[in-house]
Parts: structure tokens; sequence; C-alpha cells
């Protein structure tokens, strides 16, 4: 391949920032930023930059740049940070830019306001604006009815196919995006969807309600919750999903986008709440506000593992008599840990997937038993093999590899019982399972291991 050929097929560089550089710049140089250069650059990796940021430095990096820039930031970062920013602004600035936001994004940034800056900037926002972010406000955030745009392409079931392209190009200048084009009876209620592929293909005359489809997939109700709403867009796999009320009447619809980011935002905190972190904490947050999140998991800890402590006191006496039982104790500790472990991540997976039913349980319970207990017996043999290597003993072998097998076949059970346990008690099996499964396999580890070595031993 020729030099030429190769550089024509090379992605032309941005005239802008790299975010490299602006993440290494020195706060007295925000100020001397290029405004050109920052309007050249991609405004998701300038809210990445912006939200590092104290509130004052956002706020003077905003100055560089246009209101139409700047809103497509504010959509971009983090949404406590731009209610921060919005309520620090000038408030005629701020009411302009969130004007510029489309409406859901708008609305998420108000609800992180305080009530009294949110009625000033809404009795002072367009009428029409306002009203539309009221009414999603009403909404619980964690609901279709929270993550919807009420910007929504919709025709009369009684039109025809010339009619229906006029009316959505009347509507397209104020539309987010056009993916589905819905059909609504005289009282706005949802009877049908109709693909842009059908309205071109079809003529003029030819009417919506002969090329409607009646059955929609993927139906939302305005209180339907957000990650239901993600697990149905992925299933169906569809770009957008319809958001009725209970009149079904057509509200908005939920977007890919959003979906997005509720996986990312909803797999992140599982993430950290399993091993006892804040869920919506990052490496950028204040000491005081980690410590917040991570402390009292921390002291719930403590609690658990003095019970397993307990069971080590109890047998005191056999521990200061055959001294190894002390070596091989954290050995059995580890796998058994390891091996509720795995079950853990796989059942907490299947359960954000929603891939558990009531009918699975049982099977799940024994299948995970009988692994962990397949597992234990190859990790045993290996265990008992190094004990009589050392030990010169087939009774301590014996000990090690029964130990091993044991603990981590309840491991492997309870990896699979604690998560749905917590669900049925409506608690988030994410946000405690691990600590409750160490606390046990810890106790009975360490239960089974030092009673089968003071029966065989002593």
């Amino acid at each position: 391949m020729s030099s030429e050929h190769t550089s024509s097929d090379s992605p032309p560089k941005s005239s802008g920032y790299e975010l490299e550089y602006l993440l290494e710049l020195e706060d007295d140089s925000l100020e001397n930023l290029d405004r050109a250069k920052l309007a050249a650059t991609p405004p998701v990796e300038l809210a990445h930059f912006i939200d590092r940021l104290e509130n004052e430095q956002r706020r003077m990096v905003l100055r560089l740049v246009s209101d139409e820039v700047a809103a497509e930031i504010l959509s971009e970062m983090d949404v406590e940070a731009s209610a921060e920013v919005v309520e620090a602004m000038q408030e005629l600035r701020a009411i302009r830019l969130l004007e510029d936001l489309d409406p859901d994004d708008a609305t998420d940034v108000f609800g992180e306001l305080e009530d009294q800056k949110r009625e000033d900037l809404l009795s002072k926002m367009e009428p029409e604006s306002a009203q539309e972010i009221k009414d999603l406000l009403e909404y619980d955030p964690d609901t279709a009815g929270g993550i919807m745009t009420p910007d929504v392409c919709s025709i009369k079931d009684n039109c025809t196919v010339d009619e229906a392209i006029q009316a959505i190009r009347d509507q397209a200048a104020d539309m987010e995006t056009i993916y589905y084009i819905y059909v609504v009876n005289a009282n706005d209620e949802l009877v049908g969807v109709v693909s842009m592929r059908d309205l071109l293909m079809a003529t003029p005359h030819t009417s919506i309600l002969s090329l409607m489809k009646r059955h929609m997939l993927g139906l939302l109700t305005t209180s339907i919750d957000k990650e239901q709403a993600a697990h149905i867009m992925a299933e169906y796999n569809l770009i957008a999903l319809p958001v009725v009320d209970g009149n079904n009447r057509l509200v908005g619809i939920v977007t890919h986008d959003d979906v997005i980011d509720i996986i990312q935002a909803e797999a992140t905190e599982d993430i950290q709440k399993l091993v006892g972190a804040g869920a919506d904490e990052s490496i950028h947050d204040s000491v005081s506000y980690s410590l917040k999140k991570r402390h009292v998991w921390l002291q719930v800890n403590l609690f658990t593992i003095a019970l397993a402590s307990c069971v080590v006191a109890f047998f005191e006496e056999q521990i200061a008599s055959l001294t190894f039982l002390a070596v091989f104790m954290p050995i059995i500790a580890a796998t058994g840990g390891n091996t509720g472990a795995q079950t853990l991540a796989v059942v907490i997976r299947s359960l954000a997937l929603e891939d558990i039913h009531q009918t699975d349980k049982v099977k799940l319970y024994l299948k995970e038993l009988f692994k962990g207990i397949l597992n234990g017996f190859g990790v045993g043999l290996i265990g008992a093999i190094l004990a009589f290597v050392w030990k010169q003993d087939i009774k301590t072998s014996v000990v090690v590899f029964i130990s091993m097998m044991l603990t981590m076949g309840i491991s492997g059970f309870c990896g699979a019982f604690i998560p749905l346990a917590l669900k049925k008690l409506n608690l988030d099996p994410a946000q405690s399972s691990s600590i409750f499964l160490t606390t046990i396999t810890d106790i009975t580890g360490f239960f089974i291991f030092l009673s089968l070595g003071s029966w065989l031993l002593l």
C-alpha cells in the first residue's frame, strides 16, 4: 500500500484540544484557553475535563464557549456537576442553556437543584419549555417516565401518506430525533406505528390506517422501572420505545442513548456495591463523601469477621496442639471464598438480566452445590497431596481433602442462595451479598476443617 493511499485513508485530525492536554493544564492556564480550539473540541471531551474542575473553574471554561456548545457540554457532564454550575452561573445564561437542552436532560439538571432555585428558573423560562419540565419532574426518575423525552413524532390515524409526511416535516424541527412514526387517534391515544420506509414507499393517497402496525413491541408505561425498560429494548432490538400514560395516551419515547447510560450506570453500581463502595462513587469524589459511602460497610464487615474469629477461638486448644492447622486455615477460607465469589458474580449478573425465574431456584442451588463439590474434589486432591508431602501423614491429607470439598460445595450453594434470598427480602443483592458470603464461608470452612482435624488427628 502506498503512503499516499494510507494518508488519504487516515481520519482527519481535530483542530480542537486533546483531552490529555486539557487534563494536564495548570489552574491558572484555564483563562488562556483558545475559544476557537474549544469550539472545535468535542463537547463530550470538554465535559470529561470540566467534570474534574472546581465549580468556579467550570464556569470560567464555559464562559469561553457559545451557549449552544455550553448546553451540549452540560448534557454530557455528570448531572450533579451540571446542577452545581447552573446554580452558580448568571440567571439569564442559565435559563438560555436550560432551554437549549433536550427536555429530558434539562429535567435531570432541575432534579438536582435546590427547590427555590428550581422554582425561580422555571418561572422565568419560556412557558412551553417550563411546562414540559414540570410534567417530567412529576415522574419518578427511576421509571420510564423519568428518563423519556416528550419530543415524539406522531401523526393522526385518519390522514393519508401525503398528509403524514407533511405533518412530520412540520414537527421535525422540534424533535430531538425521529426513529419511528407513532399513530394516535383524536384523543392522542396510541393506536399504531409506521416506519419511514413504509411511508416513503407508499402512494400519496394511501390511508395510514391500512399502513400502520397495530401490534407494537416494547410498549412502556410511565411507571415501569427504567432497568426493565432497558431489558425490553435489548430483547426486541429496538432503538426507541413508546411511553404511554394510564389512559394509553402517547407521552414520550425512551431512546437507545438513554438505555446505554442506564445499563452502564447499573453495571458500574453493581460492581462497586459488591465490594461495599458507594454505588455512585468515583475516584474524583471528596474524602468525606467516600468515607460516608464506605465506612458503614467496613464496620459491618468487622462484625462479621469477628463471628468467624469466634469459631477459631473455640478451637484454640486444638490449634495449639496442632499448629499446622493454622497454616491451612487461610487456604481453606480462600478456596471457599473464591468459589462463592464466582457463583455470586454469575448469579447477580443473571438477576440483573432477569434470567432467573421462581422455578429455577432449587435447580440453581443444587447445580451450584454440585459444581462446588466437583471443583473441591479437584482442588482438594492437590491440597491433600501437598499436605502429605509436607506432613507425611495420610490423616492430615484426608482432613484437607474433605474440608476443601465440603467448604467449596457449601460456598457454591451460598453464592446462589444469598443474593436470591436478599432479593426476596427486597434488599439489594449487590450491596451486601459478598459480606454475608465471606462470613458464612469463613465460619463453615473453619468449623469443618478444625472439627475434622480435632476428630481425626487428636
